[in-house]
């Protein structure tokens, strides 16, 4: 039996456990528990969208099967399946205990894709969003990102959950100015009337003008900050036994694939953000939710020219990372909406980005790991072999895909790992951050390893790290905060 037909064999044992129409009442109660029931906002397509929702079933089949069949084109997610289904680590009895969860999640899935992809989509709608987030959290400040940082979040907020929070929230504000501006021309002017409107301060107001279809860099560098962080907390943290260390590696060739192949990006203006093979029909219904209508004004996005493989490979090593480290029942959400999960390539940043910011945003404000409605309700007995190999797999991926480069050297991930983290990881973690805050646009977290793979320094205290002046082309702001929670 080939890979795939035994990964759908493991998919159609768990759809006997669930249902493939929503609950009005637990849509209800989803809604109040996170307090997205006091989301205020004129955007007619969701308030028409989540109205129906909370009083009538809705038909989920063409959101599930869409979601199945593009698991099963994820190659590492499918591999793991197949290696679930062939080795029996998941039984029966198990996905009937768990038939509660995955309801509540497939609930969370249709909500979530109604709010993700109407911020995508809508014209204000976002700014909403953001602004009832921020109505949801404790700090006084909210544009100053210090005042963030120790006053935003709950006091037992982790060092790693108050970075993320404040890293990720300029990314959003420059989508946010990006929407407000539409199809205008923006000009410095415009980004300081909006700093000044939002009374944003140091990073935060790093609001930039860009100008359509200009080539910029700097995305691969920003990006390849927020995996390292996640590839050393998974590499450091409780989860480095249990297949973090492998999927930190994972994390690594995904930042070797970008700096070697150099993706580009630059802004345009688009109609519509939808999933790969999707579409709205004459009444602007949305296909994989027909309930749900889809705004088709121009909007201006920043498009990443990743491709499809390094797409499927953040997912895959994403996903492990937050079950691993996070939580296992309402942050694995965020990955999985159609909207992010199959975005077209060049549009996953973005709709990454938004998914990210919500969802984060709702784990600490709502402290959603301590109320029992999220609560992970079962056990599986094998769960330790399963993310082993879950990391091996991305690890195995990841080094794939890198010896498919063409002229390119069979560059080894273990090596490069190796020397980045050396003997020391957190302290060499600190000093690759300390170099890229010195050359944010020109540093390159493996270029000088994969260089000198014949003649490897020994991972001491500190290793070699590389900082190139050849970049031609200045960071935007916006793409410096590319989140990898």
């Amino acid at each position: 039996m080939s890979t795939r037909a035994q990964a759908e064999e493991f998919l159609l044992r768990v759809e006997k456990h669930i249902k493939n129409k929503s609950s009005p009442k637990l849509i209800k109660e989803l809604l109040a528990a996170l307090n997205l029931h006091m989301l205020v906002t004129t955007n007619k397509e969701y308030n028409d969208f989540i109205l129906k929702a909370s009083t009538e079933e809705l038909d989920l089949s063409k959101l599930l099967n869409y979601l199945k069949v593009n698991i099963l084109n994820n190659q590492p997610l499918c591999t793991l399946l197949a290696f679930i289904q062939e080795n029996d680590l998941v039984s029966d009895s198990e996905l009937k205990e768990m038939a509660d969860t995955l309801q509540l999640q497939i609930n969370l899935l249709c909500v979530f894709e109604a709010i993700t992809i109407t911020m995508a989509n809508g014209n204000e709608f976002a700014q909403d969003v953001y602004d009832h987030l921020n109505q949801r959290r404790s700090s006084f400040f909210p544009g100053n990102p210090v005042a963030d940082f120790f006053f935003g979040v709950p006091y037992n907020t982790t060092l790693f959950e108050r970075l993320k929070l404040i890293s990720i929230r300029p990314g959003m504000l420059n989508i946010l100015f990006h929407k407000k501006m539409g199809e205008q021309v923006e000009t410095v002017t415009d980004a300081n009337s909006f700093i000044t409107n939002k009374h944003l301060s140091g990073w935060n107001a790093d609001i930039v003008p860009v100008e359509l279809d200009a080539p910029s860099k700097g995305t691969t560098q920003a990006m390849g900050v927020n995996i390292l962080e996640a590839s050393w907390e998974d590499s450091t943290g409780h989860a480095k036994d249990t297949g973090g260390t492998d999927n930190a590696k994972a994390g690594i060739g995904l930042i070797m694939l970008m700096e070697e192949k150099r993706y580009g990006s630059h802004y345009k203006l688009v109609s519509q953000l939808l999933p790969q093979g999707t579409s709205v029909n004459e009444t602007s219904a949305y296909e994989l939710l027909p309930d749900l209508k889809i705004n088709s004004a121009k909007k201006k996005i920043g498009l990443l020219n990743i491709d499809s493989q390094w797409r499927d490979l953040y997912n895959s090593w994403n996903l492990l990372f937050v079950i691993s480290n996070i939580d296992s029942v309402f942050m694995p959400i965020k990955l999985v909406l159609p909207s992010v999960f199959f975005a077209e390539s060049p549009c996953y940043k973005e709709l990454r980005l938004l998914s990210l910011f919500l969802f984060a945003n709702l784990l600490i404000n709502e402290d959603t790991r301590n109320n029992p409605f999220f609560a992970k309700k079962y056990s599986i007995k094998n769960t330790t072999t399963i993310l082993k190999k879950w990391g091996e797999i991305n690890k195995e991926y990841a080094q794939d895909e890198l010896h498919k480069l063409n002229g390119a050297p069979a560059v080894e991930i273990e090596t490069v790992y190796k020397q980045i983290f050396g003997n020391y990881p957190s302290l060499n973690f600190m000093r690759q951050l300390i170099s890229f805050s010195q050359s944010p646009n020109d540093y390159h977290f493996t270029k000088a390893h994969t260089s000198q793979q014949k003649n490897p320094a020994s991972p001491l205290f500190f290793t070699t790290v590389s900082s190139t002046t050849n970049n031609a082309f200045p960071m935007q702001s916006s793409d410096f905060y590319a989140p990898s929670l």
